[in-house]
């Protein structure tokens, strides 16, 4: 019996790699991909007066055009599906589940540079009279163990946290850990999260965003009204098997099947100025959403990202002001990709929420602080953020660096 199997999945990889074969000789890349070798080899013999091309272009050159792109992805996806690759894509922390569930791995860190970082700026939060207030969004598990029970290998993405965590609390920084409340309310953390993707649902974002309007109430002074966060308050639209997240792409619809997705948008009046990289509108709270994104005829794998559904002209240098409320606070978060799906919520209570994402921004926080009246600081990461520093080469790198 077991002959049979192997001959089986030796058909299937030789079948594979003809298929390769045809399709890269069919298609237009082909003829690029050797165009570019030779300009390379003119470069490298000092033949053409140009910046040369990397890697990289020829790599994205050759999958941009690649003949019956999307087939060839999900071909792809069969057979790891068939062969039962949990770990195919473990060179980048990938891993799926039989549920086929996408999960990654993190490695272990000391913390040290993370802990420094917020002190520091803690301290000087402090001198300006300006709450500090660090939130801590989960990773797709609860418990490390998971991923060594499902994979056979080790991840620390709770323990960095728990050690990050301890570490802040003893230095008198106030911080909300959302695993606790997951746990308290007794929630499903699978189901908080898109299988295909590394971000939490929209319900989870405004879940978590109830959680932080409660802290910031209780711990910096603020008088939210927490009725707005009521589910009743919303309208809620599902969007089953309609799209495909970041990590899914690399693994095929064929292997991990289509996300659902839910639109969730307040019933009652809003009024919004927002100002980002596309300029300033003034509007209700429809202008922090793109739904041209949610087309269920559109190529899953070449659309935006529907988790960007929220912001979609990003978050990376943001400011929004609620015409309907008049407390005065004035709010900046610290944000990841995480908090498309809290910012706009998160705006419906209080004046003004301000935004920046430091792995993109390159002037200094703190005159940028200094050059506004903000009297809170949210630092809203996901788990995975503790530890990029000892990598140099990710693009999370500067998350932590509150200069």
């Amino acid at each position: 019996m077991k002959g049979k199997k192997d001959i089986g999945k030796a058909v299937l990889a030789v079948f594979f790699l003809a298929m390769i074969y045809i399709i890269g000789i069919k298609s237009d890349p082909y003829m690029t991909f050797a165009d570019t070798i030779t300009m390379i080899g003119k470069n490298l013999k000092g033949d053409l007066d140009t910046d040369g091309v990397t890697v990289n272009e020829v790599k994205e050159n050759y999958a941009d055009d690649m003949w019956l792109k999307s087939q060839l992805i999900n071909l792809n996806g069969v057979v790891a599906s068939s062969l039962n690759m949990k770990g195919y894509y473990s060179s980048q922390g990938i891993y799926v589940t039989d549920e086929r569930y996408i999960v990654s791995s993190y490695p272990e860190t000391t913390t040290d540079y993370e802990y420094e970082q917020l002190v520091d700026f803690k301290e000087y939060l402090d001198e300006k009279e300006i709450n500090l207030l660090y939130v801590s969004a989960p990773a797709k598990y609860l418990d490390d163990e998971f991923v060594k029970d499902e994979f056979g290998i080790q991840s620390y993405s709770n323990q960095n946290t728990d050690l990050f965590l301890q570490r802040i609390s003893g230095a008198g920084i106030d911080y909300i850990d959302l695993r606790e409340n997951i746990q308290k309310e007794e929630m499903n953390i699978y189901d908080m999260f898109y299988r295909t993707d590394h971000h939490w649902t929209t319900r989870s974002g405004l879940w978590a965003t109830r959680i932080i309007a409660e802290a910031m109430n209780e711990k910096c002074g603020y008088n939210i009204d927490m009725s707005i966060y009521d589910s009743d308050n919303y309208k809620y639209t599902e969007y089953e098997d309609s799209w495909l997240g970041e990590q899914g792409r690399k693994l095929a619809v064929s292997y991990v099947g289509l996300d659902d997705y839910e639109l969730i948008e307040p019933m009652f009046d809003t009024s919004f100025i927002v100002e980002n990289a596309s300029g300033v509108q003034e509007g209700t709270f429809d202008i922090m959403i793109d739904k041209s994104r949610l087309s269920a005829d559109a190529d899953v794998y070449n659309i935006p990202s529907w988790h960007y559904t929220y912001m979609p002209s990003g978050i990376h240098e943001s400011a929004i002001h609620n015409n309907n409320v008049t407390d005065g606070k004035k709010i900046l978060v610290l944000a990841d990709s995480y908090s498309h799906v809290v910012v706009p919520f998160l705006s419906l209570g209080v004046s003004d929420v301000e935004t920046l994402v430091l792995r993109s921004y390159d002037e200094s926080l703190r005159e940028y602080i200094e050059e506004n009246e903000f009297d809170t600081v949210l630092v809203i990461y996901a788990q995975f953020m503790i530890g990029a520093h000892d990598d140099p080469a990710s693009a999370n790198y500067d998350m932590f660096d509150f200069r």
